[in-house]
């Protein structure tokens, strides 16, 4: 039987064929938990092991929310939302993520010393990757979610991004450009699209021209 049947799957095992690793699967817990159920789904991955909370906090420091409802009413951890200038707000589905920033820094050798200078000159944008899973509630392809995920894309403007690591790392106000958009295939299961995109932090800057 195919691994990937559409009554027998795991987004867990999903992220793995496509990515070649498998994220905790803490992030889709519930909504594997919920999944077996309805599809008979095999059993969670066994490589991580997490002590339930005694008591879950909804929303972190900055008041970003820790949790959120998918397109199929399942509850995932660490949802990301984009914002569109008109306050819509489009949530990017099933999703990994990872931010990174590096600084341009200038090293100035010392003359009969050891080591050097350092002066910080800047630090770089925030670099976003996100890894998702479009799942259609219909059993069939979702192309409407790909369709609005690609009409996100193609916008010229940048976007507020709310996410509960995001807010942490991003200064108040400051928004992200799509930089690029992927969809990977993924052979046996019709149903599911991934997508993986490149997002950069993008700060507003005022000009003064004397």
């Amino acid at each position: 039987m195919n691994k990937y049947n559409l009554n027998e799957f795991d987004l867990v095992d999903i992220f793995k064929s496509v990515w070649g690793y498998a994220p905790a699967p803490f992030l889709f817990g519930l909504q594997n938990s919920i999944e077996k159920k309805i599809f008979g789904a095999s059993s969670e991955s066994s490589e991580y092991s997490f002590a339930q909370p005694s008591e879950r906090r909804e929303r972190n420091i900055e008041g970003s929310p820790f949790y959120g409802l998918n397109n199929n009413g399942n509850e995932v951890f660490l949802p990301i939302w984009l914002i569109k200038s008109d306050g819509k707000k489009f949530m990017l589905q099933n999703t990994v993520s990872s931010i990174v920033s590096k600084k341009t820094i200038v090293e100035t050798q010392l003359v009969n010393r050891q080591g050097s200078v350092k002066e910080e000159i800047s630090i770089d944008d925030w670099e976003i990757n996100v890894k998702g899973i479009i799942i259609s509630p219909d059993m069939d392809y979702p192309d409407q979610q790909v369709q609005d995920l690609v009409k996100l894309y193609e916008l010229s403007d940048s976007l507020v991004i709310d996410n509960a690591r995001t807010s942490i790392c991003l200064k108040k106000g400051e928004k992200v450009v799509l930089k690029s958009l992927k969809f990977p295939e993924l052979k046996g299961m019709k149903n599911l699209q991934p997508f993986e995109m490149d997002l950069v932090s993008d700060v507003e800057f005022t000009l003064f021209i004397q």
